[in-house]
């Protein structure tokens, strides 16, 4: 879908985010984040795929104990 109005679209693809996702913000100490970033891209994820994957495995692990 093509917006020729920018706004338009930006207001769009917000409105979807907000339909479709829960927003999760977390703090990393300084240096933290490029480190982060550094392993979703040698996973080819990005960071917020990257941590939602260590959180699921965290969570699995205590299940399994």
């Amino acid at each position: 879908m093509a917006f020729t109005d920018r706004k338009a679209g930006l207001d769009y693809i917000n409105q979807y985010q907000k339909e479709k996702y829960d927003r999760i913000t977390i703090m990393a100490s300084k240096g933290k984040k490029a480190k982060y970033q550094e392993a979703a891209k040698s996973k080819g994820m990005s960071l917020s795929a990257f941590v939602m994957e260590c959180v699921d495995e965290k969570i699995k692990h205590m299940k399994d104990d």
